[in-house]
């Protein structure tokens, strides 16, 4: 976590920091040496027992990388007690100081060298890449109006018999119909958004932590991947299971091809969790995709079972409730499952913790819950999968934790209500089909209530009563990225299928052939020409390779959208 500064590059001008570095100089004007101890903030404020950092001489100037992904806590030790602590967040690539006198006094941490601004990289690709978008829309428009103008200005194709005449039947106009123009564009683009956002961040999002997972409380753009896909995929199951149900397909043929649909994405899930060699003793059965097969499953066979095939229409004062009238049986047995997660959660004995735990273990609480990792979620998946189950168990900020899984077995039974919220999008979409703006109305009265009861449940913070949490999939984290998924639905069907200003692409694309592109970046991820080895990486050069991959993958969604290959399972 730390350099001393025999090994550092600070005192070395040839030498240079790496990412997420800085230069911290402790002055100790004290007759005799000092302990330095730090921790993160984060870690500090959980009770977390600080490390020895550094010892510095009397006298004496000492230099040290300090790491600046989150903010730090430290002090010194002199005798017996602890003075002068401090909290600081450190810059990349900014030199600071501290001055530590013998009257057990500090000053505050001052800059001497500011630090680069690492966030630029992300302004320039912004620009560069709304620059791009502008060139090309108007590029567009302007070959739209240049034919428009021919075509008003062009002379009537007469060839040699003549002008037509009153008898003569109006030419017509052959329309090809593709897989893609009898598609949802809002539903591609959602899905593209989400599917793109997850190739850029799988293969690093520039080592920025807000493109990174949550260490283990919080929400960053990288937890909101998953709930987005499996969300999406919810709102589609209503499209899928109520045409079947309308071509009289039997109800048992439907729940068998939902099956089939699950193993696949199951087993697409094994071979992504296998790709590297891995020993069948030590195969993870749980990921991303193994989530999105039990969780549609569940939820598809619950509609196909239940689902009307022809809708009740609803009058009266409780007109406006009819899309969740007509699915009352649906939401009794999700309110159930979800239930039985949280009394499970809050209510399962834990072999030495605490009944409801929802930490990390590790260096928290002084390291009294160092083998409580994950609460009850995590016993129930070490207990059951043994070792099947996600293998990291070393922490950013809280230290050695053990293995957990955050696609496990509770995790995945959370995950059931962010595709029923899904489910619920589908239903207003196809409800109330004639009625645009009263989707778009119910979809941001959706996003608020859920917003409202999360923020209630957390506290309004990360880490309160029910912390928002994706390594848990805590009922708050579940409640909280649904509220974004309906806010961003809703914008979306406004743009693109209400008013029809923006067409979704380039998200489009990539949203009609999400599955190939998720398993395809997979198998190609680390490899030329998607990426390639950076002897001395900086954010800025790690975003444009990322963002390179990210676009690559676009480039060969749009060749499939062009040829007209939607592949789906």
């Amino acid at each position: 976590m730390f350099t001393m500064s025999d090994v550092n590059p600070c005192p070395d001008v040839n030498k240079s920091l790496g990412m997420d570095e800085a230069c911290f100089t402790v002055i100790n004007d004290n007759n005799e040496p000092l302990s330095l101890f730090a921790t993160n903030e984060e870690c500090y404020y959980k009770l977390c027992d600080c490390l020895p950092w550094a010892n510095v001489s009397a006298h004496s100037n000492t230099t040290l990388v300090v790491p600046t992904e989150y903010p730090l806590h430290f002090y010194f030790v002199k005798g017996k007690y602890q003075w002068c602590h401090d909290t600081f967040k450190f810059e990349e690539y900014g030199y600071y100081g501290w001055n530590l006198t013998e009257e057990h006094l500090c000053s505050n941490v001052y800059t001497i060298i500011e630090p680069k601004n690492q966030y630029l990289p992300l302004l320039a690709a912004f620009m560069i890449f709304t620059i791009g978008a502008i060139l090309i829309g108007t590029t567009r428009f302007l070959i739209r109006m240049i034919k428009k103008f021919r075509m008003r200005n062009s002379p009537d194709d007469q060839s040699d018999l003549g002008p037509l005449q009153d008898s003569d039947p109006p030419s017509q106009q052959l329309v090809r119909i593709t897989k893609a123009s009898i598609r949802v564009r809002s539903i591609d683009a959602f899905r593209g958004i989400a599917v793109l956002l997850m190739i850029f961040v799988n293969n690093g999002g520039g080592k920025y932590t807000f493109f990174n997972h949550s260490p283990w409380y919080g929400l960053t753009v990288a937890d909101l991947v998953l709930p987005w896909f499996a969300w999406i995929m919810g709102l589609t199951i209503v499209l899928s299971v109520r045409s079947q149900l309308r071509l009289s397909i039997p109800r048992s043929r439907i729940i068998i091809k939902c099956l089939k649909r699950a193993m696949i994405l199951i087993f697409l899930g094994l071979i992504i969790n296998g790709q590297r060699g891995t020993r069948l003793s030590d195969l993870r059965f749980s990921g991303v995709l193994q989530l999105l097969g039990i969780t549609y499953f569940i939820c598809a066979s619950i509609e196909t079972l239940t689902m009307q095939a022809q809708r009740n229409f609803h009058y009266g004062r409780f007109a406006f409730l009819q899309d969740i009238l007509d699915a009352w049986i649906q939401w009794l047995v999700i309110l159930a499952l979800t239930a039985t997660h949280l009394l499970l959660t809050f209510l399962l004995p834990v072999p030495g913790c605490p009944t409801g735990y929802l930490g990390p273990g590790g260096n928290v609480y002084h390291g009294k819950y160092s083998n409580c990792t994950g609460g009850a979620a995590g016993y129930i998946d070490r207990l059951i999968l043994g070792s099947h189950v996600y293998n990291k168990t070393n922490n950013l900020i809280y230290g050695h934790v053990l293995p957990h899984d955050p696609e496990g077995i509770m995790n995945t039974l959370s995950a059931v209500l962010i595709v029923a919220l899904g489910v619920q999008a589908g239903r207003i979409l196809f409800c109330y089909y004639l009625h645009n703006f009263s989707k778009i109305i119910r979809w941001f009265v959706w996003a608020v209530v859920l917003g409202v009861i999360a923020g209630f449940l957390c506290d309004w913070s990360k880490d309160g009563m029910i912390p928002v949490s994706k390594n848990m999939m805590t009922i708050s984290f579940v409640l909280i990225t649904s509220c974004f998924a309906f806010i961003l639905f809703a914008i979306l069907y406004f743009l693109i299928d209400h008013h029809r200003v923006w067409n979704g692409a380039p998200f489009t694309y990539a949203g009609a052939n999400a599955i190939f592109l998720y398993v395809g970046h997979y198998f190609t991820m680390k490899s030329f020409p998607w990426a390639w080895k950076i002897d001395n990486p900086t954010h800025a050069s790690l975003l444009a390779m990322n963002l390179w991959t990210t676009v690559l993958w676009s480039l060969i969604a749009y060749g499939l959208y062009q040829k007209d290959i939607i592949i789906t399972i």
